[in-house]
């Protein structure tokens, strides 16, 4: 079988590009539409599963064209970030949305949850096609690539620009229109901006940095998915819990549960709710990270900075609060120490006689010493070699030191 040729143009992929995205790229650079470049240069006839689970065979052609490695190009697809982002994409598996959603709790006690079992469900990916993009990155004629992430409920704003993702249609590079259409794209809240930042890090990087402690890619998405699922409880299955459900949406402006008024997997839910629930999520953490908020929760200790302690009281060890000290009591006690030390070694015998005789040099006033180090236990022969001269003889006079001879 003959080799397919290479490729003399393709642009690189974009870190985080969907499939469908860069093969749309790579179609502009040949005046092609991109279900013409998949059909006739590639021989696959389906362009609906680019993005979810492309064939073996396409990739290998693909990589066989670009010179790209087989993982990064299935990486571009959402069966590359199986088992990160969802455990399969089989959505027949069993207790899918219990394992995946309910084995974690942030916001309320994971004993005040209603067991969910329902069939064909797969974490993340809607059941309505997402068409939303950061304006800023496709307005510019040199990089007008979607991202994966964006065709999921999964982010709000572009972690790059840090505005909103707005709604368009058309195909990038070709013919593009927002359904916004003001001028200027709005800038996401802080909030918002700090969890998509830390999804974004979560799906290039595979972990996330959270107060507590960095934490796996993984965790992040189930932690992420528990909450939205928090904030979708009905009130009546929260028990004492309700007011912290009722705060959270008061404060991010919405109504209560995004107007739901029956529990549906957030998956199925219209897009509009979806982007009200995130938006509810992202409140939630900033809530419990600036302590206004005492979630319940198992997880939830992990948006909290480490616990201060009675040693440091949540300060670095060089900063702790230390008892003064006093420094002549602890030259006393080091005095008593030495004199101990004396009575049995001649060298620490002589050093103390040699700070003790400091500034005397008179014969009197050495015997007179000598006899408070016998009356001490310390043997006279221990001073025999001493000389008033010796090494300890340009040491300053302190008073307070020789007091106790």
């Amino acid at each position: 079988m003959k080799q397919a040729q290479p490729w003399p143009l393709h642009p690189a992929p974009k870190e985080g590009e969907a499939l469908s995205s860069w093969l749309n790229r790579v179609a502009i650079c040949y005046q092609m539409d991109m279900p013409d470049l998949v059909e006739h240069d590639l021989g696959h006839g389906q362009v609906d599963d680019l993005d979810a689970a492309p064939p073996l065979s396409l990739l290998m052609a693909l990589s066989q064209r670009s010179g790209i490695e087989l993982d990064r190009l299935r990486c571009m697809s959402f069966a590359g970030w199986v088992p990160w982002l969802l455990d399969s994409l089989d959505d027949r598996l069993p207790a899918a949305l219990e394992t995946y959603a309910f084995q974690f709790s942030v916001l309320l006690p994971r004993r005040s949850r209603k067991t969910r079992s329902i069939t064909s469900w797969r974490a993340w990916l809607p059941s309505q096609s997402i068409h939303r993009a950061c304006p800023i990155c496709l307005n510019d004629p040199a990089s007008q690539a979607v991202l994966l992430a964006w065709k999921l409920p999964l982010m709000l704003s572009c972690p790059l620009h840090g505005c909103w993702l707005e709604s368009y249609w058309g195909v990038p590079g070709r013919f593009l229109g927002w359904q916004n259409t003001d001028a200027a794209p709005r800038t996401a809240s802080d909030a918002i901006a700090a969890m998509d930042r830390r999804t974004w890090h979560a799906l290039t990087m595979g972990y996330v940095d959270l107060p507590r402690r960095r934490i796996h890619a993984g965790l992040w998405f189930r932690l992420l998915r528990t909450l939205l699922d928090e904030l979708n409880t009905p009130l009546s299955q929260c028990g004492a819990y309700a007011g912290s459900i009722r705060y959270v949406w008061e404060r991010c402006g919405h109504p209560l549960r995004a107007g739901q008024s029956l529990w549906r997997p957030y998956e199925i839910l219209d897009p509009a709710v979806q982007l009200q629930m995130l938006e509810a999520a992202a409140t939630v953490v900033d809530l419990i990270e600036s302590k206004m908020l005492s979630p319940r929760g198992e997880q939830a200790e992990l948006f909290l900075p480490e616990p201060q302690t009675e040693f440091t009281n949540g300060l670095p060890p060089d900063r702790r609060k230390k008892e003064p000290i006093n420094y002549w009591q602890e030259a006393a006690k080091a005095i008593d120490e030495a004199i101990v030390e004396a009575r049995h070694n001649p060298e620490t015998a002589r050093s103390l006689f040699a700070v003790a005789s400091f500034g005397r040099r008179d014969p009197d006033s050495l015997e007179r010493l000598r006899v408070t180090f016998a009356k001490e236990g310390i043997p006279p022969e221990f001073l025999s070699h001493y000389e008033p001269d010796g090494p300890f003889a340009c040491l300053r006079q302190n008073d307070g030191l020789s007091d106790k001879f």
